[in-house]
């Protein structure tokens, strides 16, 4: 195993750094102040200075204290919780997330009769002291990564079991999956916030979280090889374009390439509620280089369970390539109109009385524009996923349905201000004339159907939204 380096030094890369963190002892102490966390055994320092006596109650005014020095040991050794992440409480999130979440249902009945053996699995798994420790910060401080997790581990598992690997192997994967992200707890607060922008030195930090996890999994002197391998792997892609490594084929482990297939099905779904499935299908279609091919098969297996009996193949059978092009056409032109209407936007436009409906307007594209990036179905990427339909006519139904779905959003956009903000329809200064002249082309383009829009507006439209 290569250690990829940092020259952030505030990036923990050795062991001997974990229970030094400042960023991971803020939160310990930080769910001491709601969950009972007791010293088990009398606290010192390296330097032998008694820091905490045996039995006493952990809370937030004792950070200061425990930063300034450097600690004797890892501080989760030394530490017990009430309520901690067990193997019970593992086994009960499964069955849980099993009834409750969109990807645990469709896990059910993809397994159908195996799985009762996710539950199976978790009861056979070696879990440390430190494991059920630090799993139980992570549900306190950060319960989206932790549910997040243990749906990943779902999905690994699963995985594994289309493998047919041994309920051994089984179990020590479902322990790797569900460290995966563990190094979290050692990045700032405040980094899951969407609307936080990194420094340069948290962005360092995120990049190297996998190796942080790895490093976890490695101090519990628990798990095998395979098993850190595979934490560190998570994030790498089969063509080299992952970090923190750039490892690239059969460089990566078959353990990571299912730790980073499943983390990035269990991502997807915890990032769209609307048509998750066909999203991730669609992505998964267009970055077939970047990962294994027979587990992905598996994924499609299991995303087919999301869709309606008449939906994927019948739906592909409907709609010609013509047909599809009229229908990102339509997005595009939205989508050009916006672009166009930023031109005219005067100086410090948010400040003038139309500004409100401006930035809900600027907000609502830019997120959509994401969304379908993300999703590989943005118009700009027309040429790849034109040769996508040559290789695999179905994946054009999920196209057809992504993109659908964005119009209606865009539409439901255009609704809404137009109710919000009614005097955009008669102008007063610059800034209302070029958002009506906004809605006024995105209604036109709405009013159109689809069949009949033309091929040569289809390819008007996507270049002039690439040239924007």
């Amino acid at each position: 195993m290569n250690l990829p380096t940092t020259g952030d030094s505030e990036t923990p890369l050795d062991p001997s750094a974990l229970s030094n963190d400042a960023h991971y002892l803020r939160a310990v102490t930080a769910m001491a102040e709601s969950q009972v966390v007791v010293a088990e055994s009398a606290i010192y320092s390296e330097s032998g200075i008694k820091l905490l006596d045996k039995g006493v109650r952990i809370d937030s005014r004792l950070y200061e204290r425990l930063i300034q020095h450097r600690l004797a040991g890892e501080v989760d050794d030394q530490l017990s919780t009430s309520d901690a992440v067990d193997i019970h409480c593992i086994a009960a999130q499964v069955q849980r997330l099993s009834d409750s979440t969109m990807l645990g249902r469709q896990l059910a009945q993809w397994l159908g009769d195996r799985h009762p053996r996710l539950v199976q699995v978790v009861q056979h798994m070696k879990w440390p002291q430190r494991a059920s420790f630090k799993m139980t910060v992570m549900r306190h401080q950060l319960p989206q990564l932790f549910e997040h997790s243990v749906l990943m581990m779902m999905v690994a598992v699963s995985l594994a079991l289309q493998e047919e690997m041994s309920q051994d192997d089984c179990a020590e994967l479902a322990a790797a999956a569900l460290l995966h992200d563990i190094g979290m707890l050692y990045m700032p607060p405040g980094w899951e916030n969407v609307q936080h922008k990194l420094t340069l030195n948290e962005r360092k930090q995120l990049a190297v979280h996998s190796i942080t996890a790895m490093l976890v999994v490695q101090s519990t002197q628990a798990y095998s090889r395979r098993a850190e391998d595979a934490v560190l792997e998570h994030h790498e892609r089969l063509d080299g374009s992952g970090y923190p490594g750039h490892t690239k084929g059969d460089a990566i482990s078959l353990w990571g390439r299912i730790l980073m297939l499943a983390e990035v099905v269990s991502a997807f779904y915890g990032k769209f509620s609307d048509m998750p499935a066909q999203r991730l299908s669609l992505v998964l279609r267009m970055n077939h280089n970047r990962f294994d091919h027979r587990l992905t098969q598996h994924v499609h297996a299991l995303l087919s369970h999301e869709q309606p009996a008449d939906s994927a193949q019948p739906l592909a059978l409907a709609h010609s390539s013509a047909q599809v092009r009229q229908v990102v056409a339509m997005l595009a032109a939205v989508m050009q109109h916006w672009a166009v209407c930023k031109r005219k936007f005067p100086e410090k436009w948010q400040t003038l009385a139309s500004g409100r409906a401006g930035v809900y307007v600027d907000l609502r594209m830019q997120a959509l524009e994401k969304s379908l990036a993300e999703s590989g179905s943005h118009p700009r990427q027309q040429a790849d996923w034109l040769k996508m339909f040559e290789e695999d006519p179905s994946s054009m139904a999920e196209l057809v349905l992504i993109n659908k779905e964005a119009l209606w959003q865009a539409e439901s956009c255009v609704q809404t201000c137009m109710r919000r903000w009614p005097q955009l329809l008669q102008p007063s200064d610059v800034l209302a004339e070029a958002l009506n002249d906004w809605l006024v082309n995105c209604r036109s383009v709405f009013g159109k159907e689809v069949a009949g829009v033309p091929a040569a507006q289809v390819v008007e439209a996507t270049e002039n939204l690439s040239q924007n």
